[in-house]
């Protein structure tokens, strides 16, 4: 049996993003957060190949090999959540720690993401220099804004999705072609995956129902003036679904 291609994955918080890749046929090799609450549902759920601590106390050396670098280094700094964002915001500079893991290990490809915001702080500059950091380390590198929802995921999320090749491979990775879905049906494509299609057959929490963890708060935190007590349109995508753990 051929070994599946080993991935190293950076801010890996729960696992949403190395469970993607599991179901795509990678192996997690090794794996690190600092939310001690993320890292134990990691565990519970994928493995325990994940480390808990901050990614600037991590020994190098200890890392394995792995085919493929992936992560979504932290973007609060970045993201236009933030009201106060700055290119100066230290949380900005921890892509450096992604960067110096790609030029250790030298996997043959890396895939970083972040939120929209990347695109336009510093009017450009900070893109360029990420980009420019990569090609630095000898990666050939393209960025992209997908959303989510045009791939047939019931969430409206657009995200920053940035790939890395290693340049002496002298091969060539690029996006999917096209989308899959849209807001209407119209040629080959399909109308949005609503929330309401994924949900229709989940019960009422309000009633009896058997379902195990199946709870939910009526609450929701209110941050930054914004993101509220949002209402959600059944026939739609979910708007973009945050990733705040102290509400």
């Amino acid at each position: 049996m051929k070994d599946k291609p080993k991935v190293i994955s950076l801010f890996a918080g729960a696992g949403g993003m190395d469970l993607g890749f599991i179901k795509a046929g990678f192996e997690i090799a090794w794996a690190n957060d600092n939310f001690l609450d993320a890292v134990e549902t990691y565990r519970k759920n994928i493995g325990n190949e994940i480390v808990c601590d901050d990614i600037e106390n991590i020994d190098l050396s200890t890392i394995p090999d792995a085919d493929v670098v992936i992560g979504g280094f932290p973007c609060q700094g970045f993201s236009v959540a933030n009201m106060n964002r700055v290119v100066e915001d230290e949380r900005n500079v921890l892509y450096k720690y992604f960067v110096k893991i790609v030029e250790t290990k030298k996997p043959k490809f890396f895939v970083a993401e972040n939120v929209k915001g990347l695109l336009s702080i510093g009017g450009g500059k900070v893109i360029e220099k990420i980009v420019s950091d990569f090609e630095e380390v000898g990666y050939e590198v393209r960025y992209k804004l997908l959303n989510a929802a045009t791939f047939g995921v019931p969430q409206s999320r657009e995200r920053v999705i940035i790939l890395g090749t290693r340049r002496d491979l002298g091969i060539e990775v690029d996006f999917p072609p096209r989308q899959t879905h849209a807001k209407f049906p119209v040629g080959n494509l399909k109308k949005f995956v609503s929330i309401g299609d994924v949900l229709k057959d989940v019960p009422n929490p309000d009633k009896p129902h058997g379902l195990l963890n199946h709870e939910y708060s009526k609450y929701k935190p209110k941050f930054n003036g914004y993101i509220s007590n949002r209402k959600v349109d059944p026939t739609r995508p979910s708007p973009t679904i945050t990733a705040r753990g102290d509400g």
